[in-house]
C-alpha cells in the first residue's frame, strides 16, 4: 500500500506543474519578486555597456532585459535617459514612451530628475515635428487654392465666351476678360454669324424677350377674307376672267371644280379666290 502512495507522488507533482503552467503562472524570480530585477545578466551588461559610454550596446541589452521581463521599470528608466540625452542616442519618441512606462510602473510621479525629462522631450518632439505638420497643411491649403482659383477662372471664362456671343448677335463691342489672354471676335457688323449661332427665329425671341408684349387687336380668332364672285361675260373664257381678276387659271379653276370651262354661260356665277 505504501509503495502505491510514493509511486503515485511523481505523478501529483507533474501534475501540479501542469496545472501551474496552464494558468498562466511565471515562476520566474524577477517577475514574482522574490529577485532584484537589477539583477537580471542582460540589465547588469546593459548597465556596464553604460558605464563604457557604449551607447549602442547599452540600449540593446536594455531591450533584451524588457524581453525577459517586460515590467523592469529600470530598464525602462535607462532606455528613457539614453534617449533624452543629446548627446547619447537622441530620440525623443522613444525616451518618453520608456520614461512615461518607468513613472507608470516604479509610481514615481514626482520624481524631480525623470518627470521634467517627460516634459522636455514632448517639447523637443513638438518643435521636430511642428514645423513638418505646419508645411503640409500649408502646402494643401495652396493646392485648394490653386484649384478654387482654376475653377473661377474656367466660370468666368465661360460666362464671357456666352457674353460675347450674345453681343455679336445684338451687335454690341465684346467684353474684355482681364483675367485670361483675350480672344479674337469678329466684327459686330460681321454679315456671317458663327455655325453654332441658333435659328434666326430663336434669336428673334431672345432679343424681344426684354421688350413689352403688344395685345392683340381683336380679341377673337383671325378671320379668312371672304371670296367674291364674278359673272360670265359674253365670249369670255376661264383665262381672260383670270386674267381680269387677278389670278391664274388653276386658281380659278380650283375654286370652281364643278365649272367646264369649255362651257361658260352668259351670267354664270364663279368664285374669285
Amino acid at each position: 500500500m505504501l509503495r502505491l502512495v510514493w509511486k503515485s507522488r511523481p505523478v501529483a507533482v507533474v501534475a501540479v506543474l501542469a496545472v501551474g503552467l496552464l494558468t498562466g503562472c511565471d515562476e520566474r524570480p524577477w517577475v514574482t519578486g522574490k529577485a532584484d530585477p537589477k539583477e537580471e545578466a542582460n540589465f547588469r551588461q546593459a548597465e556596464a555597456y553604460l558605464r563604457l559610454g557604449q551607447y549602442p550596446k547599452a540600449v540593446e541589452y536594455f531591450q533584451r532585459a524588457l524581453d525577459v521581463n517586460p515590467r523592469n521599470a529600470d530598464a525602462h528608466l535607462g532606455l528613457g535617459l539614453i534617449h533624452s540625452d543629446p548627446t547619447k542616442i537622441p530620440e525623443y519618441g522613444f525616451a518618453y514612451y520608456h520614461l512615461n512606462r518607468y513613472v507608470e510602473m516604479a509610481r514615481a510621479t514626482n520624481d524631480p530628475i525623470v518627470v521634467p525629462l517627460i516634459q522636455a522631450s514632448g517639447l523637443k518632439l513638438a518643435e521636430r515635428y511642428a514645423n513638418a505638420i505646419g508645411k503640409i497643411q500649408t502646402q494643401g491649403e495652396l493646392e485648394q487654392l490653386k484649384r478654387d482659383r482654376w475653377e473661377l477662372l474656367t466660370t468666368v471664362t465661360n460666362l464671357t465666351e456666352r457674353l460675347n456671343l450674345a453681343n455679336l448677335r445684338l451687335g454690341l463691342p465684346p467684353v474684355t476678360n482681364r483675367f485670361v489672354a483675350p480672344r479674337a471676335y469678329p466684327a459686330p457688323t460681321a454679315p456671317v454669324l458663327p455655325t453654332n449661332a441658333p435659328a434666326p427665329q430663336r434669336r428673334v425671341a431672345m432679343t424681344n424677350q426684354f421688350q413689352p408684349q403688344q395685345a392683340p387687336t381683336s380679341s377673337g380668332p383671325a378671320k379668312a377674307p371672304a371670296s367674291k364672285t364674278y359673272r360670265v361675260q359674253p365670249r369670255e373664257t376661264l383665262a381672260a376672267i383670270a386674267r381680269k381678276n387677278g389670278v391664274t387659271v388653276a386658281q380659278l379653276q380650283a375654286a370652281n371644280p364643278g365649272v367646264d370651262s369649255r362651257k361658260l354661260k352668259v351670267g354664270q356665277e364663279l368664285r374669285i379666290p
